[in-house]
């Protein structure tokens, strides 16, 4: 997987302004994907599930117009607890300009950003390092939104984890906050809100506040992955709807 790593992050800097990936990344990309989405067993305990809590950065709130990722951020999550050794953090070169508010917002420099790759670079990274966890973000939809097209513009495929959103967590544990904005949240649970708007430590404060949904769940008699789907169906009163 290093060398594969290696050889894509070679080609990508030496083609950083080319259209298309070659179809060596695109058949990787392709498998990787297929690997990562292998199922977890819905009996499984919440306990023993891998959850990979991630966060990106972006230019802007709208792919389709044009908006890039600048930064993505992952932490692991076992256990209940989060794995602090096992972290991703990478910085992605947008080709594009970003705006003033969204550099002083991140704390990113466009300096940092100069010869970083692209989001090609750093995607082969990033699926190498979620495997086949459940993916859990807060308003991961925003998340995959900015990932899932250019995976099909590009490669024809799109990440198959199961997924697990805390906004739609916190709705089914009925917690008491204004509105389940991230910053209501840890603030309703007493986590220090620490490097708030990068990706990482966004990933980090929502693997706190999931660890604090984990263990509500386990008062609640939530204990599967199946339990979980059960609960969370029956809280959003969507009938059959697959929820994650």
């Amino acid at each position: 997987m290093d060398a594969l790593i290696d050889k894509a992050k070679k080609f990508l800097r030496q083609n950083q302004k080319k259209n298309g990936l070659p179809p060596f990344m695109v058949e990787q990309i392709r498998e990787m994907i297929a690997r990562n989405s292998r199922s977890v067993s819905p009996s499984t305990l919440l306990e023993d599930v891998r959850y990979a809590v991630m966060d990106l950065e972006t230019t802007g709130f709208n792919h389709a117009k044009g908006d890039e990722i600048i930064a993505v951020g992952a932490v692991i999550v076992k256990g209940h607890e989060i794995e602090g050794d096992k972290t991703f953090h990478q910085l992605v070169y947008p080709y594009r300009e970003v705006p003033e508010n969204v550099l002083k917002l991140t704390g990113i420099q466009r300096e940092m950003l100069v010869g970083r790759l692209g989001f090609f670079g750093v995607l082969i990274e990033f699926l190498d390092f979620i495997g086949n966890s459940v993916i859990v973000g807060h308003n991961i939809g925003f998340d995959l939104g900015f990932i899932n097209p250019k995976l099909k513009k590009y490669c024809r495929t799109k990440i198959k984890n199961r997924t697990l959103d805390t906004i739609a967590l916190a709705n089914a544990l009925h917690i008491p906050v204004k509105s389940y904005s991230l910053d209501n949240l840890i603030a309703y649970y007493g986590i220090e809100a620490g490097e708030r708007h990068t990706a990482i430590g966004d990933a980090f404060l929502t693997a706190q506040l999931f660890t604090r949904f984990l263990a509500a769940l386990r008062e609640q008699n939530v204990r599967t992955l199946s339990g979980l789907n059960h609960f969370l169906k029956q809280r959003a009163r969507l009938g059959d709807e697959k929820i994650f």
